[in-house]
Order: structure tokens, then C-alpha cells, then sequence
């Protein structure tokens, strides 16, 4: 089941690419593209990047049934204010 998707606003390049960073670390995912999809851990999501609106997209497209999108979606939002804080 899909959770609604999610769209961050001043996702500058430097900010993308410790996101990027992140994700691979903590999910043994590398992103090398400014949009695609990956699965890991019992989750699928897509992300979207545009440089030049620096507009940031995720949706979790699945996931265990025992994991709310609100949980997801949040955790989702707190890494990319993380991130934000970092860039």
C-alpha cells in the first residue's frame, strides 16, 4: 500500500547530495539519479529531484503492513530537516 507522497521545498544540490550520502549509509542504497525507485528493508520508494525548483519528491510505495505512512512519512520529513540542517 502507498503512502501519499511527500514534496520538499529548498532541496539545494549540496543538500541532494548529502541525502544521497545518507541513504546509502543507513539503507545500503546508492542514488545516482535524480529520479528512479529502490527497495530495501521491506520498503519500495520513488523520489524525484529537480535542481532547478531545488523540489524534492518521495513516496513510499511499499511497505510492512505493521508500519503506518504516518510513521514512515514522518520519519521521511525529520531525515530531510536533518539534511536541510546539515547542507
Amino acid at each position: 500500500m502507498a503512502c501519499d507522497p511527500q514534496t520538499f521545498q529548498q532541496i539545494s544540490p549540496t543538500v541532494w547530495t548529502f541525502i544521497q550520502s545518507e541513504v546509502q549509509k543507513q539503507l545500503g542504497i546508492t542514488i545516482t539519479t535524480n529520479s528512479g525507485e529502490a527497495s530495501a528493508k521491506g520498503f519500495t520508494v520513488s523520489w524525484t529531484y529537480d535542481p532547478a525548483a531545488q523540489a524534492l519528491t518521495i513516496t513510499c510505495l511499499d511497505k510492512p503492513f505493521f508500519v503506518p505512512c504516518g510513521v514512515i512519512n514522518g520519519q521521511i520529513a525529520k531525515a530531510i530537516d536533518e539534511a536541510r540542517s546539515q547542507g
